[in-house]
Order: structure tokens, then sequence, then C-alpha cells
């Protein structure tokens, strides 16, 4: 395999990068666009290029300027329109595009660069009936630029212990395509919650507040769990998550259980229950279930808090890129 050409957009902290690295690709970095500063710093120290490769505000990407021989693109563009958790305004309201209407700024370059591939990811519902509109856009749009589409929700649960679902978009271009690219199936992994736990943290610090404790039930007597759940409680056993909102909402969720964490979200800081008591995840175990080592989050621990949590939970579970990828170059010959 050549060494491929990758440009990077909507890169958040590089978690596609990752991916590749863990893999041993050989692949130069054209450039990424990342228009948040805290997360474009973060994605500098931890993939050590230069803030020179930033083309920051995709909006103002000059096509012209870019290689003509790109390989592959990712993009995980915006998904706050998209949402179950956000506005779900689509791609335009009262005729101005939506900050997930950024997609038609991820075609411009994909339309003009012509890659071999190109990645998209976003939230399991852009695939739902609420926006089949958008969607058809997404897919009608590729299409029309020379490629063949295949999508699919992968659950990141089944790579790493983490409840996620995300829609990834694999376009190929029609004369590299070979129809022989199929989805990775899961893998059923065997590491749990409790496998990405910190022993070295200190408690107290991420110690969940009494206000939220009270709400929270732990026992394994299914009578005191219906009528907790009556009551507006949570049920909690040993290595379960619980949601919780950044910092002091009176917002909570249940649970998933079976040691797996929910998802890790910008807004809401997961607690989990351990033998010392109910505590927040730590910044750096959020890393951890996003499938980034402990030597990348070295580089960036001393970032405020609140930007970390941020950066997670915007980010792609690493594991499942690294199959897709595997799926990806069985398929495709770079």
């Amino acid at each position: 395999m050549k060494k491929i050409k990758l440009l990077s957009l909507f890169s958040g902290i590089g978690a596609f990068e990752k991916a590749l690295d863990r893999l041993n690709i050989d692949y130069e970095l054209e450039a990424f666009c990342e228009i948040d500063k805290e997360a474009s710093t973060s994605y500098e120290k931890i993939h050590e290029v230069s803030s020179n490769k930033n083309l920051e505000d995709i909006t103002k990407i000059d096509t012209t300027a870019l290689p003509n021989d790109i390989d592959l693109i990712t993009y995980g563009f915006p998904c706050q329109d998209i949402s179950l958790e956000g506005r779900q305004k689509g791609f335009e309201t009262d005729g101005e595009r939506t900050r997930s209407g950024l997609f038609y700024e991820a075609l411009r370059v994909i339309e003009d660069t012509k890659p071999k591939i190109a990645i998209a990811e976003n939230v399991k519902n852009l695939v739902s009936k609420k926006f089949s509109k958008e969607f058809d856009i997404v897919l009608s749009s590729l299409e029309e630029a020379g490629y063949n589409n295949y999508y699919k929700v992968l659950n990141a649960k089944d790579y790493i212990p983490q409840n996620r679902e995300r829609v990834f978009i694999v376009s190929i271009r029609k004369d590299v395509d070979t129809g022989s690219f199929v989805f990775p199936a899961p893998i059923a992994t065997k590491r749990t919650l409790k496998d990405i736990l910190d022993n070295n943290m200190k408690f107290e610090k991420y110690k969940v507040p009494e206000s939220i404790l009270e709400k929270i039930v732990i026992s394994t007597d299914p009578l005191k769990i219906k009528n907790a759940t009556k009551q507006g409680y949570i049920e909690c056993d040993l290595y379960d998550s619980i949601t919780t909102t950044f910092p002091n909402s009176k917002t909570r969720r249940g649970r998933v259980g079976k040691q797996c964490s929910q998802t890790l979200t910008t807004s809401k800081i997961m607690a989990v229950n351990t033998p010392e008591g109910i505590r927040y995840l730590t910044e750096k175990e959020c890393f951890r279930l996003m499938g980034f080592d402990d030597i990348d989050f070295e580089k960036i621990k001393d970032t405020k808090s609140t930007y970390l949590y941020k950066q997670a939970g915007n980010s792609i579970v690493v594991d499942v890129l690294i199959y897709l990828f595997k799926a990806i170059f069985k398929a495709v010959n770079f």
C-alpha cells in the first residue's frame, strides 16, 4: 500500500488519524480543519503537527490550493441540528444553513478534490424518519459527485465498553469501487467499564454531590428497584454508569448495565458506581472510552477540564474506526 494522502475535515482531536496510527498505516496529513481553538490545540499536541496545517474555517477553504491527488477525506460534520439532544432543525432553517448544514461545505471539498474515499460520521438520528430528507440529500449529492455510498449504524459497545450508536457513510469513488466493501461485524468485546477505570484517581475530587446521590438506589432487590423507578430514582449496580449534567443540574438518566458506559456527550459528565462510592468519570477515563491512549492524554492533560470532557464527547470511538478502516483497506486498493 502506498502512502495515503489524507485531508481531515471537522477534525476534532483526530480520531480517524489515531485509528490510522494504531493500524500502522503510512499516511501523509495534507491538512486538517478545526475551527474550535481548544480542540485544534489538542489535535496538534496529540498528533504532533503544526498549527500551520489547520485550515480552520471550512467555509473559507480554497479548494484550488489543495492537492489534486488526495486519497482520503474524513469528515464528522456537526450534529447539533440532527441530534436528539440538539435543536433538530436539519440542514436549513428560515433559509439559513444550520451548523449541520456545513455538510454542504464538506461536499464542496469532496467534489473539487475527488478523493478515492470519503468517510462521514454522524449521530444515529440522521437516518431517522424525521431527517429522511437530509439523509437523502447526503446520499444523492455524493452519488452525483461520482461515489457509491455504503452506510450503517455501528455501536461502539461492540468494540469498547461505551453504548454509542453512530451512522458511518463510506463513499467510494465509482472508478475504484470493486463492490466488495462490507461493514465490519461486531467483535463482542470482553472489556468492561471496570477495565477502563483509573485506579490512581483521587476519589474525593470526582465524588458525586449528595444532592444527586439521594436520587440513586443501589440494590439488586427487584421490588426496591421497581418502587424506586416509580419514585424517579435510579437503579445503580456496581460499575454501572449514570448520566448527570454539568455541573449542578438535577437531570439524570438510568443505567445501561453490564458494566458498559452510556454515551459520552459534550454536555453531561458520566458517573460510575465504584467500590469507593459513586463518582464522575475522570477526563482520562473519558478519553480511554473514546479509544485514545494514556500517552495521548498526557500530552493535553493540562487543558481545562470542561474542554477535555467536551473534546471526548465530540470525538469518534477510535476502536470502531480501526475495524472500519480494516474493511475499507480490504476492499479498496490504495
